[in-house]
């Protein structure tokens, strides 16, 4: 069943301006605290030479040129075959990756150290406390600790600088190859018996691009067919942030079929796309059938359930208009399985009345630092908290899904990209 469509939200280029200006200044303010710390090393380690001064601020000044570029000026990039720009983009990357990391542990340190370095400028000037805060720092200890303390600190934070371009090295060259297939079972209540063991092919976020070749997609592909599932679904950004990279998505991904069909979605990245609409004919022609706002009803041996998909939003207010959408004219009696790239939005899809969402979007993190039981130690977690894998809220269950692509740094750290096949189970009632 197909409900009506709602026209697609667009990305204004001047959102879009905004949007890169906040990433250039947060870069380039991390990247200037790594300079500085750099030159105060340079000054340590070659006294008295301003060679090696020079050379770090030339370094630090291409790459800067280039980030400029990058940011602003990326559409040059479609004039270069897509092998150089990979080929020549790698240092670039990895550069960035690396000087990143470190600005974010500068950044760490400088908050953990400032409350002390306050304290003890105030110490330092109050009448009654400076004369013995004076004293206490001259004692031969005091000197020799803080001496061995900064020679500790100059120590790990070069040890720090190994680690965090080997990292950005690995996951630039190595991170993004190779694939984990995740087998999964999800209990979904009030399935019909007929639909329990009914499988879904998940795979979401391809970013097809200069990083995310045709050849890598068939691959990719190839292995997704291998998984036999009922039913394929694919949750958003198709491309990049190109129209034209539609084409080579749209060539692979033919090939894709299941029994009860192959669906999808539109992520944020096919939005700022010059051209979504021609991404989404493109998407919608290659037989991936996007739900925009809609619905579609899949069956199984004499079962059924609905398939809701809508189109990526930025706002709760909008997600609940656009599930309303999809939902309308869908009978009370199906179970609903919600196609929405964002995971954001779990407690409106529980709100709406979903059995289940899956979703993309967050890479699984793509760099993860670490893990802490459950929670992964990601940038990502700043701006959700479902990075990757089962969550639920009441009786809505949700599988976001770690995707194959990148975006921003061409790199995985700690996070495989994934195909996952997901099993639907009849719960039992309440969901246990």
């Amino acid at each position: 069943m197909d409900m009506a469509r709602t026209p697609p939200h667009t990305v204004t280029a001047g959102t879009l301006l905004m949007f890169r200006l906040t990433v250039f200044l947060i870069v380039s303010g991390l990247q200037f605290l790594v300079y500085l710390r750099a030159r105060r090393w340079a000054r340590a380690r070659f006294p008295g030479s301003a060679r090696a001064q020079t050379v770090l601020t030339l370094v630090f000044g291409l790459f800067g040129l280039v980030l400029v570029l990058a940011m602003f000026l990326g559409s040059i990039a479609s004039f270069v075959p897509g092998w150089i720009t990979a080929l020549l983009a790698r240092p670039f990357y990895i550069w960035e990756g690396a000087t990143i990391a470190l600005g974010l542990a500068i950044l760490a340190g400088i908050v953990v150290a400032l409350p002390w370095q306050l304290l003890a400028a105030l110490l330092s000037r109050l009448p009654w406390t400076a004369p013995g805060f004076r004293h206490m720092r001259g004692r031969p200890g005091v000197v020799r600790f803080d001496a061995s303390r900064r020679a500790f600190l100059a120590r790990g934070m070069e040890g720090l600088t190994v680690a965090s371009f080997g990292a950005a090295t690995y996951g630039v060259f190595q991170g993004r190859s190779g694939y984990e297939i995740t087998e999964t079972s999800i209990p979904v209540r009030d399935i019909p018996a007929a639909l329990d063991g009914f499988t879904i092919g998940l795979v979401s976020d391809i970013h097809s691009s200069s990083f995310m070749t045709k050849k890598q997609m068939d691959a990719y592909c190839e292995a997704l067919m291998s998984l036999a599932t009922d039913l394929i679904v694919i949750p958003g950004d198709f491309v990049n942030s190109q129209t034209e990279e539609v084409y080579p998505f749209a060539e692979s991904f033919s090939a894709l079929h299941a029994p009860c069909g192959v669906y999808g979605v539109m992520g944020n990245h096919d939005f700022y796309a010059p051209d979504p609409d021609r991404v989404a004919r493109e998407v919608d022609g290659c037989g991936v059938r996007l739900l925009r706002n809609d619905s579609v009803i899949i069956g199984k041996n004499g079962a059924r359930f609905a398939l809701l998909g809508v189109d990526d939003v930025g706002r709760s207010d909008r997600a609940m208009s656009h599930m309303q959408s999809a939902a309308r004219g869908v009978p009370d009696m199906l179970p609903r399985v919600l196609l929405c790239h964002r995971p954001y939005f779990l407690e409106e899809a529980a709100a709406m009345g979903m059995d289940l969402v899956l979703s993309g979007h967050t890479h699984g993190g793509q760099i993860v630092l670490g893990h802490i039981g459950p929670l992964a130690l990601t940038p990502a977690a700043f701006a959700s908290p479902y990075i990757w894998g089962k969550y639920s809220r009441g009786r809505t269950q949700m599988y976001v899904s770690r995707g194959i692509g990148t975006v921003g740094l061409p790199m995985r750290v700690n996070c495989p990209p994934e195909l996952t096949r997901i099993t639907l189970r009849r719960a039992p009632d309440p969901l246990s």
